[in-house]
């Protein structure tokens, strides 16, 4: 029917676990890949990733890449 109903304080805290878990990944040294292959998020991708010396996707992924 089109309608979609969002539990905010779970997005929240799942948000949070996600954000906690990939800073202490990156602090221990863990290698993140960025991945956005929408034509609106491709620079954003790319110079984020650079940015942080992390790999990236900004085109299109390719079948068995990891």
């Amino acid at each position: 029917n089109g309608i979609y109903i969002i539990d905010l304080q779970k997005t929240v805290k799942k948000l949070d676990e996600a954000y906690m878990y990939v800073r202490d990944l990156a602090a221990d040294g863990g290698s993140i890949i960025f991945v956005g292959t929408k034509k609106q998020a491709q620079d954003s991708v790319k110079e984020e990733a650079i940015r942080c010396s992390m790999p990236y996707v900004n085109a299109r992924w390719l079948g068995g890449m990891l």
